[in-house]
């Protein structure tokens, strides 16, 4: 099966999406859609409409806009608070899943949607076995090297996870923490020792930029293990040092809107976080279904991050997302783009299960994240800011009339 959704969402990207795309007059009659800018980044559909259907005060001909390399609804004036066409298309044409979507799409548009049956699936499958194995063989030569490597680097790497990140040794070892030297040595240990090719290995693990360079293997050393429900699928590599952007780099073609980052093949009762580490240090504090969105909210393409964990038997969801500062004010928390996140992805939730009940929501009352917050007060007081979780309709009545909002 995994072979199978592997192949619908690369012809999701590659067909079902830019379709939609090209026919989001059609699709949202309603909104008077009207195409700007042919071709390039600035083609885009522009609507005098809101985003509520109604029509603005002041006349605005791009109030409502949806570019290619986004697909988001976003409003002028509201722009950061973007609703994903395939969110809004499941709920006005009453569909029940991304799934769902891609079969609307491929019978209105005659698009031949990949079979499960079919030989491209029997290919995948048999490629997927040597993917796993060559994935196992990298993860393998990372753990050594965090082990073993005796240059400044892993020594540095090691320390930051003891004293920067406070992970005990048993701590390290349960999450495979690996250390990655200059990419060019993983090339060579991959193709010399274990006799894979190096387009074996580009195909599995891709780390060069459009340029043909990478930062993984020196700004980029440690590597963490991109697992969902007991499948590794590829992985993160993270800076230790500096602030610089990015903090992270996933290998090329590493799915992480399809299922939760660490959630276990059965799962009943999950917290739910921002950030794949902030997912780690939840665990090591004592929370054994700590998950990561990889994102800011769940909405969009992350649908199926939700309807994976229905699938998993999952009944209770806790949310504890990131409070972050408001722009340009640092330590001034700001309480109205967390909200909207929190919104965003409980609308997700009841979309995917109207009749599901328990959702709870774990708040911050200053700045902070869950890695943050377990490093300067302690795995306990997490542990007691979940246990306090609210349900989400007392989380929003509390919002709603507080001044702070």
């Amino acid at each position: 099966m995994d072979e199978y959704i592997d192949i619908l969402r690369e012809w999701e990207r590659n067909v079902a999406f830019p379709v939609a795309y090209e026919h989001i007059d059609e699709l949202f009659p309603g909104f008077q859609f009207r195409r700007i800018q042919g071709g390039g980044v600035k083609d885009h559909w522009a609507s005098k409409y809101k985003i509520d259907g109604t029509l603005p005060k002041i006349r605005n001909y791009e109030k409502t806009v949806i570019y290619a390399g986004d697909l988001k609804f976003r409003e002028q004036g509201d722009w950061n608070n973007g609703v994903s066409i395939v969110d809004l298309l499941i709920r006005t044409e009453g569909l029940s899943s991304v799934f769902e979507f891609d079969r609307f799409i491929a019978a209105r548009y005659g698009l031949d949607m990949p079979r499960t049956d079919s030989q491209e699936v029997k290919l995948a499958a048999a490629r997927n076995i040597k993917r796993k194995e060559l994935l196992d063989d990298l993860l393998s030569y990372f753990i050594w090297n965090l082990n073993y490597n005796n240059s400044a680097k892993a020594a540095k790497t090691r320390s930051y996870l003891k004293n920067v990140r406070n992970f005990t040794p048993e701590g390290i070892d349960y999450f495979q923490f690996g250390f990655v030297p200059a990419w060019e040595k993983v090339v060579s240990y991959i193709t010399g020792q274990k006799h894979y090719c190096k387009e074996d290995l580009d195909a599995v693990c891709q780390v060069y930029n459009d340029d043909g360079k990478t930062m993984v293997g020196k700004t980029h050393v440690l590597a963490i293990p991109y697992e969902c429900g007991g499948v590794l699928k590829g992985f993160l590599f993270r800076r230790i040092e500096g602030s610089e952007q990015p903090k992270y780099i996933a290998n090329t073609g590493l799915d992480r809107k399809s299922a939760f980052f660490n959630i276990r093949h059965q799962a009943e009762d999950i917290l739910v976080v921002e950030g794949e580490m902030d997912a780690l240090t939840a665990t090591a504090a004592g929370i054994s279904d700590a998950v990561a969105i990889g994102g800011s909210e769940v909405s969009g393409e992350r649908r199926r991050q939700i309807e994976d964990a229905f699938r998993r038997g999952v009944k209770r969801i806790t949310l504890c997302f990131d409070l972050d500062s408001v722009k340009d004010n640092p330590g001034v928390p700001n309480y109205t783009s967390r909200h909207e996140h929190l919104m965003k992805t409980i609308h997700t939730i009841k979309d995917v299960e109207p009749s599901f009940e328990n959702i709870f929501i774990a708040c911050f009352d200053s700045v902070s994240d869950p890695d943050e917050y377990v490093n300067s007060c302690g795995s306990a007081a997490f542990l007691k800011l979940v246990s306090d979780a609210v349900p989400y309709w007392d989380y929003a009545y509390r919002y709603y009339s507080s001044p702070k909002k």
